[in-house]
């Protein structure tokens, strides 16, 4: 039987907390939430109309207000689509816990996040959710990463044949728990997502940079299931590998 957790869960967390503070609801949090920079927060309705979007947000589409307005009317239309069936999910009642994912923002900026949204219920009905995706900052070199060099070196370079996580803890010289705590401390990624992130991030380059065929994008980057490779692609990136394509060509297009 394993341990009990030293940290009550959400649940009993929120239990805990005197009445006085649970009646506040969500305007201080919003107003705290303003001042991330590198974290995109926002509040949306039971059709998944943004009732909040804190500044970072606001920033990253060039917009002053995006209230009353879906996802698919923020963002370029093939992304905004996708956007708008995750909220139509997690309102449906899916759990969405960091989720990596790489968003693209019209003003051409783009960058990995981890996403997290939960429903609002009131009367035991979905009333909209809250979400936060926060910016993910890899070490700029892995002397900062001490004992995973040799692991993280392996999955750069092996990722179109990749090692398992205990095949990395083992280069690393840990064992599979240490090796997995580790590289959450330092990259903020469980090990999957760490190799998840160098596959989908070296598929973007082909596709955006290179005429090479989708198919064999996909081989090179260790999928050797295409459809499997369009799934991982899409929950990562909101479009198909082809629909990115074209999504990179008629945004240089429209710079040009």
């Amino acid at each position: 039987m394993p341990a009990p957790s030293a940290f009550p869960t959400d649940t009993k967390r929120h239990q805990a907390l005197p009445e006085a503070v649970r009646r506040l609801g969500l305007d201080a949090l919003l107003d705290v939430l303003d001042y991330l920079p590198d974290t995109v927060a926002f509040v949306k309705d039971a059709q998944g109309r943004y009732l909040y979007a804190n500044r970072t947000l606001l920033e990253r589409l060039g917009r002053p207000n995006v209230a009353g307005l879906r996802a698919d009317e923020v963002f370029p239309a093939s992304l905004g689509a996708a956007y708008s069936q995750q909220d139509t999910a997690v309102l449906g009642g899916r759990t969405l816990t960091e989720h990596l994912e790489l968003h693209l923002y019209p003003g051409g900026a783009a960058g990995w996040c981890l996403t997290t949204k939960r429903t609002l219920i009131e009367a035991h009905a979905p009333v909209g959710l809250l979400g936060l995706s926060r910016d993910l900052h890899l070490p700029r070199s892995h002397a900062s990463a001490h004992g995973l060099a040799a692991a993280t070196a392996r999955i750069e370079a092996e990722y179109a044949a990749p090692p398992s996580v205990p095949e990395l803890a083992q280069s690393a010289g840990l064992s599979v728990s240490t090796f997995e705590r580790q590289i959450r401390r330092v990259y903020g990624l469980t090990p999957t997502q760490l190799l998840t992130r160098t596959r989908i991030g070296a598929a973007t380059a082909l596709l955006a940079q290179t005429g090479v065929s989708v198919a064999q994008i996909a081989v090179e980057c260790g999928y050797f299931d295409h459809s499997a490779f369009t799934r991982a692609f899409k929950g990562a990136v909101g479009l198909t590998p082809s629909g990115y394509r074209t999504f990179i060509r008629d945004r240089a297009a429209t710079k040009g």
